[in-house]
């Protein structure tokens, strides 16, 4: 551009030739510069904290200041901060390389259906926040706080007797009632005493119910924890004891079927004493009673019990104000809609009331005992059934009161947005997933899942969770609280599913197109009973290939000429036993180099089925001449596999 016709501006000046003293300067700058480089790379790295006149802060020194552990503060850290700071703690610049593929290998690959359902659980989490935010904004030292009752959780292992003392307690036949005998269900129930009222708290003992143990544990103010002293503490007893200790509440415990000749209470309490059960008698802080639930021996002892653990605690609660509760259970009734019970925690609860109960709301239309008889308004610690809600809450939702049903619809409105939508992504398949499944010889075997209350729901949707294994995967298609309707069917019927009851059955239109569509259905009242027969459904439902497992292996001694060029092996029967019609192996220095059929084996001139451990016996190899002595042979049966225990 610069020679264009009709520029006229000056071109640039030419760069001159440096002069020889120029040259000899680069040269020697240039040497200089790889000097310090090279000693920098031999001596290690330059201190950048020091040459700016700053000391150094390390990650030991500063962790050991704050009280923090040095690997989880690294942890804890983005991936980038993590490689630099363990950098400093470990040593320099040589170390760098390696820090950055021990923080790269530490790092947890989550799929996405494992990030989605951690969503979810965020976003509970925020739920909760939320709630216990609109809830501490009532000023309560305006508030007058009266004496409640308190509120008794009463835990142990299946069939110990929990139900049979609520049973006296009440005067009313609860476990005759109860499918199996057994609590499946959280029960609240209200006993009046000569010093006052108890709220009880009746948990399932079952292994499947344990979340439902858990938050027994979590709203009470002390645990009774039921152990027959004919059985001692058992695997749900253990489980109760954690969960109590966990929410730091005080154990009572009842000593029950005393009245049983094989008692040993004394024996029980030593087990006790190894999960830190130690009896006040003995030098403890654990009141213990010893009592029998039919007779009724012991029952007024250990109501003393609980009301001396009770005064020690001072329970006390607002009776005005904002109502706070808590979802005990929920479910669908089908003339009713959602019922919910709820324990009050402070406030008075009224009918008419505006209550949100997690993403649900309503106004509550009725109020009813826990006799289910009528009641108008419930304070702190009482149990209460609700009728009003728009849907069935999850148990453990936070209960609050609000003046303005506005503000309460807003907020149940935007939590159910987001749930349904958390809840479609964590049901989207990962395509990673997806093409996992489609390699894997696992086989598919879809639920639709219904249950009586949101709790029993959670338990069965558990036991089908446990049913997973490396043979059979399984997926719930769809589930709810409420009975089973002929939208479940006809979606079985599409999916090839199974639908599965827990205390609710299929209607009469849905029974129809059931029978027509030959649709599988496993429902009942006892939930091991249903594990048992989905279990055996299951594998109904898929073709698993047999398995081989091993039966016995015998070692060549000799080698005799058989018929039709075949061989026959003089052999020892080294482990297990040896087998007619099994998979034969031939072995040699660790290498299979033969498979064929044990077809015949013989005990001296005998045909026999089975050759036991340290006998000899002849086995006829059919079709492979290169046998040896010292050659191992090995039985192997098909077999199917074992999906399940039985």
């Amino acid at each position: 551009p610069w020679t264009s016709a009709g520029d006229r501006r000056r071109p640039p000046p030419r760069m001159s030739n440096p002069t020889r003293g120029q040259s000899a300067l680069r040269l020697a700058l240039g040497s200089i510069s790889m000097i310090f480089l090279v000693a920098i790379m031999l001596l290690g790295h330059v201190d950048s904290e020091k040459a700016l006149g700053r000391a150094p802060v390390h990650s030991t020194s500063l962790c050991d200041q704050r009280g923090f552990q040095p690997s989880r503060t690294i942890a804890g850290l983005k991936p980038t901060a993590r490689m630099h700071l363990a950098v400093r703690a470990e040593g320099g610049m040589r170390t760098r390389r390696i820090i950055r593929k021990k923080v790269a290998d530490d790092t947890p690959k989550l799929s996405l259906k494992e990030r989605l359902a951690l969503k979810a659980e965020k976003l509970k989490e925020t739920q909760r926040m939320e709630d216990e935010e609109i809830a501490a904004q009532q000023d309560e030292t305006k508030l007058k706080i009266k004496p409640r009752a308190p509120v008794v959780t009463i835990m142990g292992h299946v069939d110990h007797g929990k139900t049979t003392l609520i049973d006296y307690l009440r005067k009313s036949k609860v476990a005759s009632g109860e499918a199996g005998g057994i609590t499946q269900a959280v029960g609240a129930y209200q006993v009046k005493t000569g010093r006052g009222l108890i709220t009880f708290l009746d948990t399932p003992g079952h292994e499947a119910f344990s979340n439902m143990r858990e938050r027994g544990a979590k709203v009470t103010d002390i645990v009774v924890l039921v152990v027959a002293a004919d059985d001692g503490p058992k695997e749900q007893t253990i489980e109760s004891i954690n969960q109590a200790q966990k929410a730091g509440v005080p154990i009572v415990v009842a000593l029950s079927k005393m009245d049983k000749p094989e008692a040993n209470a004394e024996g029980v309490k030593q087990q006790l004493m190894k999960y830190d059960i130690m009896p006040e008698e003995w030098g403890g802080d654990n009141l213990i009673s010893e009592i029998s639930g039919k007779s009724g021996e012991g029952v007024e002892d250990l109501l003393d019990n609980i009301l001396l653990q009770a005064e020690i605690l001072d329970c006390m609660a607002p009776i005005d104000g904002q109502v706070k509760g808590i979802v005990v259970e929920s479910r669908m009734d089908r003339y009713r809609g959602p019922i919910t019970t709820l324990l009050v925690q402070s406030g008075t609860l009224k009918k008419g009331q505006v209550i949100l109960a997690g993403a649900e709301y309503g106004k509550v239309r009725n109020l009813l005992s826990t006799e289910e008889k009528q009641i108008k308004s419930a304070g702190p610690s009482t149990p209460v059934e609700v009728l009003g809600l728009s849907g069935c809450t999850k148990s453990g939702d936070l209960v609050l009161g609000f003046k303005n049903e506005k503000e309460a619809k807003s907020i149940s409105s935007k939590r159910q947005k987001d749930n349904t939508q958390v809840q479609r992504n964590v049901n989207e398949l990962d395509p990673k997933a997806l093409f996992a499944a489609l390699n894997k010889k696992s086989h598919d075997v879809s639920y639709i899942v219904r249950a009586d209350t949101h709790g029993s729901l959670e338990a069965l949707e558990l036991l089908l969770e446990n049913m997973n294994n490396k043979w059979i995967n399984i997926r719930t298609l769809s589930s709810g609280v409420g009975p089973i309707g002929p939208s479940e069917i006809e979606m079985a019927a599409i999916s090839n599913a199974i639908v599965v009851g827990f205390n609710v059955e299929p209607n009469s239109a849905a029974d129809k197109i059931m029978r027509e569509k030959d649709v599988i259905s496993v429902h009942g009242p006892v939930i091991y009973d249903i594990l048992d027969r989905l279990k055996v459904e299951t594998l109904e439902k898929v073709e698993l290939p047999d398995i081989e497992e091993f039966r016995g292996k015998a070692n060549v001694k000799q080698i005799f000429q058989g018929k039709k060029r075949n061989l026959v092996a003089g052999c020892e029967v080294v482990q297990g036993k040896m087998q007619v019609d099994t998979k034969m192996e031939v072995v040699r220095k660790g290498q299979v180099i033969h498979e064929g059929t044990i077809n015949s084996l013989r005990v001296v001139k005998d045909e026999v089925d089975e050759v036991e451990e340290n006998n000899d016996c002849g086995i006829l190899v059919e079709g492979f001449r290169d046998l040896k002595p010292g050659d191992e042979i090995r039985s192997i049966a098909m077999v199917q596999p074992k999906v399940y225990d039985p």
